[in-house]
């Protein structure tokens, strides 16, 4: 029992990373829902804490999707959580973001999901460096908890296991 208790404790603190002061706010993003509201991040932020679900692939969905049911608990429990479905993608242009959102819209149907998803049509080499995002950090989700103000709380990288969700939820929750 103790053996598990500290794997788990040093997996968590290999994973979880808490953000300094110094780290730079999240980034001002014009967006849609997939309801075709108009968005600008953080600035649209509905609640004090939000939870960003970063994917950087059609691959990584299934997993998105893990980690919004796991957070649903959360999200339901206070308005003060909020968590987004935020796929980051390279900006294809006008005539792609279409096909990609009409795709995104014909599996999610649900209108209050589509509310909480808004993909982000961004310049790779401009957004990556200032949310920390190397090369190598694009195999797994990145998981980041950023107040209304976009200040950027914490960070969690990995798929939906006990000791990720752990870890959002005390960012969420000091």
């Amino acid at each position: 029992m103790a053996y598990l208790l500290l794997r788990s404790l040093l997996v968590l603190a290999t994973i979880s990373v808490p953000v300094s002061a110094q780290e730079p706010v999240f980034p001002t993003i014009k967006a849609s829902t997939l309801n075709k509201n108009k968005v600008t991040l953080p600035k649209d932020f509905s609640a004090a804490k939000n939870v960003l679900l970063i994917s950087f692939g059609r691959d990584m969905q299934e997993v998105i999707d893990a980690w919004d049911a796991a957070l649903t608990p959360l999200r339901e429990l206070s308005d003060q959580v909020q968590v987004y479905n935020t796929p980051l993608i390279p900006n294809p242009g006008a005539l792609v973001r279409g096909f990609i959102n009409g795709g995104f819209r014909s599996i999610y149907k649900d209108r209050s999901l589509r509310d909480r998803i808004i993909i982000l049509y961004v310049k790779e080499k401009k957004i990556f460096p200032v949310l920390g995002i190397e090369e190598d950090d694009r195999i797994e989700p990145l998981i980041l908890v950023i107040s209304k103000d976009g200040t950027i709380i914490g960070r969690v990288q990995g798929l939906a296991d006990d000791a990720n969700v752990s870890a959002v939820t005390a960012f969420i929750d000091p």
